[in-house]
C-alpha cells in the first residue's frame, strides 16, 4: 500500500466532495471503489495507515466568523528576530515565500484573531516595525479561507509525480464558493457554538491532529482540568467524574454539531504531506478582481491546474483575495496567465513561491497554534491580552540590520 495509489485517493477526492465529517462506517455505506463497496474496517485501516506514513489529515474545517475570529494572513518582510512570530497566541498557518518581482523572502503567516481584537493586533505588527524587529508588515484581513480540491487521482500519478494530464471538473467548488459568498459575513460566536462552548476546545483539539474522542478529551484534560469543567457546566462536571462518561459527553456534543454541518463548518478538510510529492511547488497570487463573482472565477480557474488551492476573499470593498495553490511545477505559467487575466488595477498581481527548506529551517511549533484556553466560556469571549504581547515584544533582543 503506498499514500499515492488511486484507490485511496479516490477515497479522499470522494471525502472533499461532501458537506461532512465522516466516520468509517458512513464511509463504507457511501462510497463505491469502481462500483464496489468497501469495509469500514478497510477504510479503518487505510486511515490508519495514512496517518502513521502520510501526514494524513480530516477534519471539519470551522467558520472561524463563527467562532467569534477573524481570519487575518500577515506577510512579514526583513525579518530580523523570528520570536516575533511565537508571541501571539492565535496563529493558523507558516510559510516562508520568496516574492517572483523582487525575489526578496517574506514570512506568510496566517491568524484566527478575536474580532474585537483586530486593531491591537496591528498596533502589535507596528511595535514589530518600530522596534526593528521587522522592515515591514501587510495585515491582510479576509473572510474564512476555502479550500479547492482537484481529483487528488487526476492530479497524482502512482508514481508520485504531481501532473494535470486533462481538463479538471472543479464545478462543485465553484458552487459552493459562490453560495458561501453570497451569506451576510459578520465575526460573532455562533449561537450553536455559544449554547455548547465546549465545542471550541474540540473543534481546535481536532484541528491539530486529535482525530479521537479520547485523544481530544486527554488532550483537553492535559490543559488544564479545572478550566475545562466552566464549558460544560454540570454536566461536563459530573461527567468528568469519570473519563469514559466525560468521552461521551463529548461524542453527544459533537455528533449533534455535526447534524448541523453547515451552521459551523465550512468544508471537511483533507491533505497529506504535499512535500512528499514530486515535480510540485506552492505558489501564492494577490490580486484585484472586478467583482466578487471574478474573484471566485478566478480561484476556480487557478485550482484547475493545482491540486489543492486556498482562497481568501480580502473584507475590504477593493476586490483583493489571497489564493495559494500546490501546483505541478509545470503549471506555474499557467497560474501566471490567469492571475494576469483577472487582475484589475495599474500595478501588477502579486506573485510568491513558496520555499521549501526555509520553511522547513524556520518553523517553530508555536508559529502556528491556537490557544483554545484563551476563550472565556462564563463571558463567551476571547481573551486577547495586548499590552502583555507588547510587553513580550519590547522585552526580546534587537537584532542589527545587516
Amino acid at each position: 500500500m503506498r499514500v499515492v495509489d488511486p484507490e485511496i485517493l479516490k477515497l479522499l477526492t470522494f471525502l472533499t466532495c461532501r458537506q461532512a465529517w465522516l466516520s468509517p462506517q458512513e464511509i463504507s455505506r457511501e462510497f463505491r471503489l469502481d462500483g464496489e463497496r468497501i469495509s469500514a474496517r478497510t477504510v479503518q485501516r487505510w486511515f490508519s495507515f495514512l496517518r502513521a506514513n502520510g501526514g494524513f489529515v480530516y477534519y471539519p474545517y470551522p467558520r472561524a466568523n463563527r467562532l467569534g475570529l477573524q481570519d487575518v494572513l500577515v506577510r512579514v518582510r526583513g525579518l530580523r528576530n523570528p520570536e516575533v512570530l511565537g508571541i501571539l497566541p492565535f496563529a493558523s498557518s507558516f510559510a516562508v515565500e520568496v516574492g517572483l518581482g523582487d525575489y526578496e523572502p517574506f514570512v506568510s503567516q496566517g491568524y484566527w484573531v478575536p474580532g474585537d481584537a483586530l486593531g491591537a493586533f496591528r498596533e502589535y505588527w507596528r511595535a514589530a516595525h518600530e522596534l526593528g524587529h521587522v522592515q515591514r508588515v501587510d495585515v491582510f484581513p479576509a473572510q474564512n479561507t476555502h479550500y479547492i480540491y482537484s481529483p487528488f487521482h487526476e492530479t497524482i500519478r502512482q508514481d508520485g509525480t504531481a501532473e494535470v494530464a486533462g481538463e479538471l471538473d472543479n464545478d462543485y467548488f465553484e458552487m459552493l464558493l459562490t453560495a458561501h459568498m453570497r451569506e451576510p459575513f459578520e465575526v460573532r460566536l455562533g449561537e450553536r457554538i455559544a449554547a455548547s462552548p465546549l465545542i471550541i476546545p474540540t473543534v481546535v483539539e481536532r484541528i491539530w491532529a486529535h482525530y479521537s474522542s479520547r485523544q481530544v478529551w486527554s488532550e483537553i484534560r492535559a490543559k488544564g482540568e479545572k478550566r475545562i469543567l466552566a464549558y460544560g457546566h454540570r454536566d461536563l462536571a459530573k461527567a468528568a467524574r469519570r473519563p469514559g462518561a466525560a468521552i461521551q459527553f463529548l461524542q453527544g456534543q459533537w455528533r449533534e454539531l455535526l447534524r448541523h454541518f453547515d451552521d459551523v463548518f465550512l468544508q471537511p478538510r483533507v491533505a497529506f504531506d504535499w512535500t512528499s510529492l514530486k515535480k510540485a511547488m506552492f505558489v501564492s497570487v494577490v490580486l484585484r478582481a472586478g467583482s466578487v463573482d471574478d474573484m471566485v472565477k478566478a480561484a476556480v480557474r487557478i485550482s484547475e491546474h493545482a491540486i489543492d488551492t486556498a482562497f481568501r476573499p480580502g473584507l475590504e470593498a477593493d476586490g483583493r483575495c489571497h489564493i495559494s495553490a500546490f501546483i505541478p511545477s509545470e503549471e506555474l505559467m499557467a497560474v501566471l496567465r490567469l492571475a494576469r487575466e483577472y487582475h484589475r488595477g495599474l500595478e501588477p498581481p502579486f506573485v510568491a513561491v513558496q520555499d521549501k527548506e526555509a520553511t522547513l529551517a524556520l518553523f517553530q511549533p508555536s508559529y502556528c497554534k491556537l490557544d483554545w484556553r484563551l476563550f472565556n466560556p462564563a463571558t463567551l469571549t476571547w481573551e486577547f491580552d495586548g499590552e502583555r504581547y507588547l510587553e513580550t515584544l519590547k522585552a526580546i533582543p534587537q537584532v542589527q540590520a545587516r
